[in-house]
């Protein structure tokens, strides 16, 4: 499932963003955990991996982790509000037999300026393809290794992640809101590495979109909370595949959710 991970934009102080954005903060920022802090010249309040701020002229949100997803698309704000994406990294993590080997045999294109880095006598192998300045850049890790955390099955998850800034972070934000992130996404590694993990990447993509790396579930949710959220990214992308193929399947559907008995629910 391609996901945003990193966000940071901005939107211009106007009559509806003052409106709402005494809302912004009270969703995003509970008063119990916000605390001051100063970002980019812009202040405002922080609350895990949140932070919330503004100056004279505009307003700021910047998010790390699985809540920058959500952010992305739960900011209230229309897309055509001015906003603007300085930074929006976007990751697909699937399971691979080896992570390391599929990382070292990764060869990038030669248009791209590119380092590799190995660790010795231990795992956790990161590609990195593109300038640490340039509008673009591609990374490929072992995330088991960087995060400890393996599959319940064998090997290992390997994570991709395309950092996008400036006109392109905009680009990729409205394909999010959109709910359309795949196209440009598989386009712009298509670009920077070989047809073999372009290939891996690209059918991980299309088997296992409903599933969720152990991460993108916040730990401090709930369990009727974390039900909540398997929901609403996991079973309704799955629910709308099933529609474009089958449209008729959304009257059984229904049917099926009329059927159910109050005394379960």
């Amino acid at each position: 499932m391609i996901r945003a991970d990193y966000i940071v934009l901005t939107f211009p102080r106007t009559d509806t963003s003052e409106a709402i954005y005494p809302t912004i903060v009270g969703y995003w920022l509970p008063q119990e955990d916000r605390r001051p802090y100063t970002l980019y010249g812009f202040r405002g309040y922080r609350s895990g991996k949140v932070f919330i701020g503004e100056r004279e002229d505009r307003y700021i949100v910047q998010a790390t982790g699985a809540i920058a997803h959500d952010v992305a698309m739960r900011l209230q704000l229309p897309v055509e509000h001015e906003i603007s994406v300085a930074r929006i990294d976007v990751q697909h993590t699937f399971i691979t037999a080896d992570a390391d080997r599929l990382i070292n045999n990764c060869q990038p294109d030669r248009a791209y300026r590119a380092s590799r880095w190995i660790q010795v006598n231990e795992r956790g192998a990161t590609l990195y393809v593109g300038s640490p300045k340039s509008d673009v850049r591609l990374r490929i890790y072992n995330k088991s290794a960087e995060s400890g955390l393996k599959p319940e099955t064998c090997g290992d998850y390997l994570r991709v992640e395309l950092q996008f800034r400036n006109k392109r972070a905009d680009h990729m934000f409205r394909a999010i809101r959109a709910r359309a992130p795949r196209f440009p996404f598989l386009t712009q590694l298509k670009r920077m590495v070989d047809n073999f993990m372009y290939q891996i990447v690209h059918d991980s993509i299309a088997q296992d979109e409903e599933e969720l790396f152990p991460e993108d579930f916040p730990g401090e949710l709930d369990a009727l909370s974390r039900r909540k959220a398997w929901i609403e990214r996991s079973v309704i992308p799955a629910f709308r595949k099933v529609l474009a193929e089958d449209p008729g399947y959304l009257k059984t559907f229904l049917s099926m959710l009329d059927s159910i008995d109050e005394d379960v629910i």
